[in-house]
C-alpha cells in the first residue's frame, strides 16, 4: 500500500539538473544587455523562484529592464537551446513510473512555464507519467509556487484524483512555502538547488531516489 494518493513533482532541481543551461541564459541576457555579469554561485540562488521575481526582486530591476530581461531570457532559453541544456537526475523517473504504477496520481508543480517545461518533456519523453501538467503559465500572470499547485489541484479535480493525502516532492524553500500554504505535505530532495536551512523547513529530507522510493512506500 503506497503512502500517498496524489503526489506532486516540481521540476528544475528535483527530476532535472537544468542548471547549466538557466545559467547560459542569464549569462547571455546580461552580456546582450550590457548588464554586470553574475557569478555561477550566485545564480544557483536564483533556481527555484520565478523569473521574474529574480529579475524584479533580487536583482531590483525596474519594471521596463525587467521585461526586456524576461524577454531576452525566454528567448534564448526556449529557441537557442538554453532548456535542452540539462540532465535528468540519475533514478528520479524511475521512482516517478513505479508511483504510477502503484495507481497513485502524479501532477508536475512546476515555477517553469508551460513552453520550457513541454520542450524539456518532449525531449527526454517524461510528460507520459504525468496525469496532470502543473506549470507555470506562459504570460506569467502564475508562476508563484503556491498558484501552481492551484493550477495542478484544478486540474486534478477534472480526472477525480484521490487527493486525501497529498505530498510535494521539491527541493528549495519555495516548494515547501507552497505547500504550507494548501496544508499538504512536502518532502525536499538534497540532490537539488536547496540548502540546510531550506531542508529544515520540510517534512521530509531524502538524499538519494531509495529514501524517496521507501518515504512513499512504492
Amino acid at each position: 500500500m503506497t503512502n500517498y494518493t496524489t503526489v506532486l513533482w516540481d521540476l528544475d532541481g528535483t527530476i532535472i539538473d537544468s542548471a547549466p543551461g538557466v545559467f547560459e541564459s542569464f549569462h547571455h541576457t546580461f552580456k546582450t544587455l550590457g548588464l554586470p555579469d553574475v557569478d555561477d554561485e550566485t545564480l544557483r540562488t536564483f533556481m527555484g523562484p520565478p523569473l521574474s521575481d529574480t529579475f524584479s526582486k533580487t536583482l531590483g530591476f525596474d519594471a521596463a529592464l525587467t521585461e526586456k530581461c524576461l524577454f531576452t531570457y525566454r528567448d534564448y532559453y526556449l529557441n537557442q537551446g538554453g532548456a535542452l541544456n540539462c540532465t535528468l537526475y540519475p533514478g528520479v523517473l524511475e521512482v516517478i513510473a513505479k508511483s504510477q504504477a502503484a495507481g497513485v496520481t502524479n501532477s508536475l508543480a512546476t515555477s517553469k512555464g508551460e513552453s520550457g517545461t513541454v520542450l524539456v518533456g518532449e525531449h527526454y519523453d517524461f510528460l507520459k507519467y504525468f496525469d496532470v501538467l502543473g506549470t507555470a503559465s506562459n504570460d506569467r500572470s502564475r508562476s508563484a509556487k503556491a498558484d501552481v499547485i492551484s493550477y495542478a489541484y484544478e486540474g486534478l479535480k477534472k480526472i477525480n484524483a484521490d487527493l486525501t493525502k497529498v505530498i510535494l516532492i521539491g527541493d528549495r524553500i519555495h516548494d515547501v512555502e507552497g505547500a504550507r500554504d494548501h496544508g499538504i505535505e512536502v518532502c525536499l530532495v538534497q540532490w537539488g538547488f536547496g540548502d540546510e536551512a531550506e531542508w529544515a523547513e520540510a517534512d521530509y529530507l531524502v538524499s538519494n531516489t531509495e529514501e524517496l522510493e521507501e518515504l512513499l512506500r512504492l
